[in-house]
């Protein structure tokens, strides 16, 4: 790596953010790191990065990967451009970001499974916005004013040793082909 020091700085040092890009996605003793490539210190630069998450222990904390290609905002220890840390990721034109509604919080995954907040304006009626997790197929579960609602695009499968399910209000059996529940 050849890299020629702005006046006023050390040789090998970069104080501040630079933009990266992923190479690889870090497995086995890389688990929780990329390889990044930053354009800007030249074509030679790469080197295995971890990934800075919103919470990390051990057997714990949140982890998600980016892809190959995604853009990566990087800091370096102590200014060593040796010690690449990744602070996050951006959206940049030409990747769409998951969600065009600003009060949607949303968590997308490569294949389409998604975890949304999403914050309407309170009414008197209620309408303060929902919950909804829901897999690729479209099958979803929805926390809305009170209400959960659940909807399969298949086989909707309850398990479990014993299955309970009690009202305060009007109740009703249901017997799918005889068999009271």
């Amino acid at each position: 790596m050849s890299m020629q020091p702005t006046p006023g700085t050390q040789p090998g040092k970069i104080y501040g953010v630079v933009i990266g890009q992923v190479a690889a996605v870090g497995t086995d003793k890389h688990l929780g790191e990329v390889e990044v490539t930053i354009p800007a210190l030249g074509d030679g630069y790469h080197n295995w990065a971890p990934v800075a998450a919103p919470m990390a222990g051990h057997d714990r904390g949140f982890f998600a990967m980016p892809e190959v290609g995604d853009e990566a905002v990087i800091m370096f220890e102590q200014g060593d451009v040796s010690f690449p840390i990744v602070m996050g990721f951006l959206w940049n034109g030409k990747d769409a970001t998951p969600s065009t509604a600003p009060r949607e919080r949303m968590i997308r995954s490569l294949n389409g499974h998604t975890i949304r907040l999403i914050d309407s304006t309170p009414t008197p009626e209620g309408n303060r916005g929902a919950v909804v997790v829901e897999d690729a197929a479209g099958s979803q579960v929805v926390l809305a004013d009170g209400k959960v609602t659940i909807s399969s695009k298949g086989i909707l499968e309850l398990r479990g040793t014993v299955i309970v399910l009690t009202s305060s209000g009007v109740s009703r059996v249901v017997s799918p082909t005889g068999n009271t529940i």
